[in-house]
């Protein structure tokens, strides 16, 4: 549905950001190949939502920390019907909404100045968000940087 190939256009969900370079930043964040897939840290579909991120907005509820079968500490929830993981996991509609959404929620944040960026690119900051949240971002420039998280920033810092 994202991949480099694809021309389709998306409409930016981020003001002051042109269709072209939000159609840029989803087609780097997403991985139409993880559709269907949950990482060992519950992450779940081509964005790799996290479930206490999808409580934000509603879309799970009952979030608890658990073991995954590997002994990794995760968190678990139940998503809100009508929806369920199933469902969630075969809609690439459904996680680009859930996804748009946090990005719309965090750069808003960003704009009231609860969430502080320093003077890194918005879609920098939007993949460090989207990968450690807001705690991540403050440490970025002083802590440990995971390996994926960095690859994000890499892939769409500057985009806007």
């Amino acid at each position: 549905m994202f991949d480099d190939a694809d021309a389709t256009l998306l409409r930016s969900e981020i003001p002051g950001v042109s269709d072209e370079s939000w159609s840029q930043f989803v087609r780097c964040m997403g991985d139409p190949a993880l559709l269907s897939a949950v990482s060992e840290s519950n992450a779940l579909g081509m964005f790799q939502l996290m479930p206490r991120r999808l409580a934000d907005f509603k879309i799970v509820t009952k979030v608890v920390r658990s073991r995954s079968p590997s002994g990794r500490t995760i968190w678990v929830a139940v998503f809100v019907p009508p929806m369920t993981c199933k469902a969630f996991l075969r809609s690439p509609q459904e996680q680009y909404r859930a996804f748009a959404q946090s990005m719309r929620d965090y750069a808003d944040r960003m704009r009231r100045g609860e969430i502080e960026r320093g003077d890194m690119s918005l879609s920098g900051a939007l993949a460090i968000l989207h990968r450690v949240g807001p705690q991540g971002l403050q440490t970025w420039a002083t802590g440990e940087r995971f390996p994926a998280t960095v690859e994000a920033y890499e892939r769409v810092a500057g985009v806007f």
